[in-house]
């Protein structure tokens, strides 16, 4: 070892007696001095040895400032790298860090990078072992809990709380974004439902139970008369990719070509997955406690009493002819009712208001939102043309031509002389005498 006077003229070492440490473990004191430091302490030798090391690890250039000579440098060269770390020098006076971390400000920046690339959702024994092993960092948990706590307070309440983080939804107004989509829980029966919601006001813009919601030329018939009623486009129309949406696209994006706004043309249509349709999806459970799950298990008691065979298309055509009438008019009374309810106030901070949706939508102002439509940038005869050339409304009663033939014969009545049946007690026995007079 270099003499410490000699390598470090700052330090001056002087012992006041003539031996160290000796072997029957008496130990004598030592004073070290500085000159811009009075140390007037004493210390024992050990502990003088083991900060004189201290020094020559890290304040020596020479000794600590050796960078590492690579992989392939020779023997001499990693002899003098290594033997400067002053490895065997700390294993005999007995020194050992117990506080070998790394620098808490390294540790804070690679948690904010790791939290921006989508690790934001982790917990600390999950980032723990990422910043130990995959960014060779010296860290303990009870650490990494504490970062974490400072730097995504909100995301360690919820996950204690095992809270399920939820996206923030923003939308300006009315009109802003309005969402698509189908529901096929009466598929297999012959029914299927469509409808529209607005993203701001929850209101629901059509409802409709049809023989099909898969046919594009009744969804964009749809879409273009609600157009036609409220004589204005809205900002963007949100769907799913299926084909049923093919022809509103179009005509969606078309009606908005020449507007100047940031989402006007092909921006104006948005795709994407059915299940993160938000506004949808959610109110397809409220719609299924209050009248989905009534009519699943009325057809389905008929199903196995053997008067239903969904594998029939004359059954599901005898579904439709007596049920669908009934089922628009309770999906009509459904909608009056969200539409008129009052939306509760949410706990967590969002950006969207609480109301009425009638409100909502078409007094935003008093919300603090604001109408997002555009005019039409044709005339409603130029609808009407649309409407003719591109969709088509599904057929009388959802049943086909030959099928309300039969029923004509079976009744003798023309079908302009059947009644419009609203009461579900009407609709079952008519449906049970039509299954009874058809032939097997």
């Amino acid at each position: 070892m270099m003499n410490a006077s000699h390598k470090h003229p700052h330090y001056q070492w002087r012992s006041t007696a003539t031996t160290g440490a000796g072997a029957n473990g008496t130990s004598h004191n030592c004073l070290i001095t500085c000159p811009s430091y009075k140390w007037s302490k004493t210390m024992e030798a050990s502990h003088i040895l083991k900060v004189l090391c201290c020094l020559l690890c890290v304040a020596d250039h020479d000794v600590a400032g050796i960078p590492y000579p690579g992989d392939d440098a020779s023997v001499p060269e990693l002899v003098r790298y290594y033997h400067h770390l002053c490895y065997t020098l700390k294993r005999r006076l007995n020194i050992r860090r117990r506080n070998n971390q790394s620098p808490l400000h390294t540790v804070v920046r690679t948690i904010l990078a790791l939290h921006r690339n989508g690790l934001s959702d982790v917990g600390y024994r999950y980032m723990w072992r990422t910043l130990n092993i995959g960014f060779g960092l010296c860290v303990t948990q009870s650490r990494v809990r504490l970062c974490l706590r400072t730097i995504d307070q909100q995301g360690v309440l919820d996950r204690s709380r095992r809270v399920l983080r939820r996206r923030v939804y923003y939308n300006r107004g009315p009109n802003y974004l309005i969402h698509v989509d189908g529901y096929d829980k009466l598929k297999p029966y012959g029914i299927a439902i469509h409808r529209a919601i607005d993203g701001y006001s929850r209101k629901l813009l059509w409802l409709i139970a049809s023989p099909s919601n898969n046919n594009p030329r009744y969804v964009s018939y749809w879409y273009l008369n609600w157009i036609k009623q409220r004589k204005m486009l809205p900002r963007v129309v949100r769907s799913d990719a299926g084909t049923e949406n093919v022809i509103m696209r179009d005509l969606q994006r078309s009606l908005r070509y020449n507007h100047n706004d940031d989402m006007s043309g092909q921006k104006s249509f948005l795709v994407g997955r059915s299940v993160a349709n938000q506004r949808i999806e959610r109110l397809w459970g409220t719609l299924k406690t209050s009248f989905t799950q009534f009519w699943r298990n009325r057809f389905q008691d008929f199903q196995d009493t053997g008067l239903l065979n969904v594998s029939c298309p004359v059954h599901k055509e005898c579904v439709r002819f007596c049920f669908l009438s009934v089922i628009q008019h309770q999906l009509d009374m459904f909608a009056e009712n969200w539409n008129s309810h009052r939306i509760r106030r949410q706990r967590a901070e969002v950006v969207t208001p609480s109301g009425i949706p009638n409100m909502l939508y078409y007094q935003p102002e008093i919300f603090g939102g604001r109408d997002c439509s555009f005019p039409l940038p044709c005339n409603l005869q130029t609808i009407d043309n649309l409407i003719e050339e591109y969709t088509e409304n599904f057929p009388e009663r959802g049943c086909s031509n030959e099928f309300i033939n039969i029923v004509e014969l079976l009744t003798g009545k023309r079908r302009d002389q059947f009644p419009i049946i609203t009461s579900y007690a009407d609709a079952e026995l008519l449906f049970r005498t039509l299954i009874a007079a058809l032939p097997n």
